[in-house]
């Protein structure tokens, strides 16, 4: 084995000492020879393959077989030396660029991880010199992966990592990484959803009002919401996380009004159901809720308006009781008042489409501005619990910062509603918005991010002097929605899995997993 060893060593001390090398191909292909011997052998020829391959372009076929051998060695070292040469002979043959991508796109996804970063860097390199060859090469890929954790790898490989190799992408490289982007939502697991979301909405398409249409079309097929609603944690999540990548987009020009005729028509109609859904220890009810009020701020013209808001009043009277029968009314039930605040302002929005909703049945318009009367009472006793809360020695600034909004915000929206004829004029700034957006822009586009914070409600059950503030364990803070793990149906779902996994070990015998790397 030492001899062999040498033997090589000598044929490439002819080859660096020859003066012109392109001669010596016998002593070329003596040395690649040596790719069947030991692991030394082998990292030499790489060494040489890398140094020598431009002057032997007639040896090309020959010299990607010896370094895909290598790269499928049993020594992890060897396989790393193999895979750092193929950017090299890439470079200096065009024509191999799509054959060496398309290896190592194939070796990301069978090899262990300090493989994987190798092969990754490697790649990297191949995009840096020929970036549009290499870009199509890696969509090729993706659309024919059945494996879903293998095909997120290539995603996140390419929006995260490849994107900022380059700060001057080329226009194509850019105009492909959308459109293609847009093709991997339609069908996407929730980390590739997260993963090219993400990179659009920092690119040309939210630039203007066409492209945001665009995204929000993508956006809108993933939700689904073509289809009923079916009941189930994972379509919740779905919906909620699709609906709050929508939310940024909405403006006057770009209008929500799918979304609203979903959340009224599907949600709304199936309410009680989702009253078992959680999100972790929280139901998902506050956040759908959220979620329906500021999508009504950007509802466009309805067509039946009435069917709509039928479904958010009939939820407006569960949280919004009648006064007691035996005329009591100091002593209040519990009343939730951030749900009542996002229904409220929905239907504020969306019953000025229909003004005579309220109207039509004096009956109905009764019994509406007795709940809304009696609410009123309830808000102006929390808002004497929060002086208190305020002036007492156990003053907690985070959990009533938000509650003088919500209250106030309550208090606006029923004044216009208690008119002898309802109006719908006053504008308020929901609560859970961000208190820093100027009023121009809250005006024309929706904050990056919605936020989910504690259902205020307002418990008397003892007496009007014992009157509190309630807030839901857990929740005293604004957060951002984030997706339970392992929660997402059919493609809209999260992969854990360990890298290498099923693959087998012994030269050729490993390419049995992946199709030929040479056809």
């Amino acid at each position: 084995m030492a001899d062999k060893l040498e033997e090589l060593y000598q044929t490439y001390s002819r080859l660096s000492s020859a003066e012109d090398i392109s001669k010596l191909s016998k002593e070329y292909l003596e040395c690649i020879s040596h790719r069947e011997g030991s692991a030394n052998e082998k990292k030499l020829v790489t060494q040489i393959i890398g140094q020598y391959f431009k002057h032997f372009p007639q040896q090309e076929d020959i010299s990607v077989d010896a370094l895909i051998d290598i790269c499928e060695d049993n020594d992890p070292s060897t396989r790393i030396s193999g895979i750092r040469v193929l950017p090299t002979i890439c470079k200096q043959s065009k024509r191999l660029v799509h054959k060496i991508a398309d290896i190592l796109i194939q070796l990301m996804m069978v090899l262990e991880q300090q493989e994987f970063n190798v092969t990754c860097n490697s790649l990297s390199q191949v995009f840096r010199a020929y970036p549009e060859k290499t870009l199509n090469v890696l969509f090729v890929y993706i659309f024919k992966l059945n494996k879903p954790s293998a095909r997120e790898d290539v995603v996140k490989y390419i929006y995260k990592k490849l994107v900022t190799l380059d700060p001057n992408i080329t226009a194509i490289c850019m105009d492909l990484l959308i459109e293609k982007g847009k093709k991997i939502l339609e069908d996407s697991t929730v980390t590739e959803f997260l993963t090219v979301i993400s990179f659009l909405t920092t690119t040309k398409l939210t630039q203007t009002t066409t492209g945001q249409q665009e995204l929000l079309n993508a956006i809108e097929q993933r939700a689904k919401l073509d289809q009923e609603f079916d009941v189930e944690e994972n379509n919740c999540h779905r919906l909620i996380i699709c609906t709050e990548h929508a939310l940024p987009l909405f403006s006057a020009s770009v209008e929500s009004t799918e979304f609203v005729k979903f959340y009224c028509q599907e949600v709304l109609s199936k309410w009680d159901a989702l009253a078992d859904i959680k999100d972790g220890e929280e139901s998902v009810q506050p956040q759908l809720l959220q979620q329906l009020a500021a999508l009504s701020a950007y509802c466009g013209k309805l067509e039946t308006p009435s069917s709509y808001v039928v479904h958010i009043f009939d939820k407006l009277k569960r949280y919004m009781p009648l006064p007691p029968e035996d005329g009591n009314i100091d002593k209040m039930p519990n009343l939730d008042f951030t749900s009542v605040e996002c229904l409220l302002y929905a239907f504020h929005r969306l019953a000025r489409q229909s003004p005579d909703f309220l109207t039509a049945d004096p009956a109905v318009l009764r019994d509406f501005k007795s709940r809304l009367t009696y609410f009123s009472r309830g808000v102006a006793g929390c808002l004497r619990s929060l002086e208190k809360l305020q002036e007492g020695e156990k003053k907690d600034d985070k959990k009533i910062k938000l509650a003088p909004v919500v209250l106030a915000n309550i208090n606006t929206l029923i004044k216009d509603l208690l008119h002898p004829t309802p109006i719908y004029k006053c504008n308020v700034q929901l609560s859970f918005r961000s208190a820093t957006t100027s009023s121009k822009k809250e005006e024309e586009k929706p904050t990056t991010a919605q936020k989910r914070h504690t259902p205020i409600e307002f418990d008397s059950s003892n007496a009007s002097n014992n009157k509190q503030m309630r807030t839901n364990k857990g929740s005293e803070s604004m957060k951002l929605y984030s997706p339970p793990s392992g929660k997402f149906s059919n493609n809209f779902k999260s992969y854990n899995h360990p890298r290498g996994s099923g693959r087998g070990r012994g030269g050729r015998g490993r390419r049995g997993s992946s199709r030929d790397w040479k056809n």
